[in-house]
């Protein structure tokens, strides 16, 4: 019996790959522990809170 391959946020789907150098990606790993998230998650949440573009949309669910 085979199911399908289900995502479960379907809306992450797109990747970029950035380079840093040794000591950056120190203090990243560093700020990420500090913050008890992965590195990937900290950047995202980082750009997301500070560029207000990257953010959805709100729903208006009253209407």
């Amino acid at each position: 019996m085979t199911t399908s391959n289900v995502q479960t946020k379907p809306k992450h789907t797109e990747l970029t790959q950035v380079r840093w150098t040794k000591a950056q990606l120190k203090v990243l790993k560093k700020i990420a522990y500090e913050k008890d998230t992965k590195i990937a998650i900290y950047i995202r949440d980082f750009m997301v809170n500070h560029h207000p573009e990257l953010q959805e949309p709100r729903k208006d669910e009253q209407l």
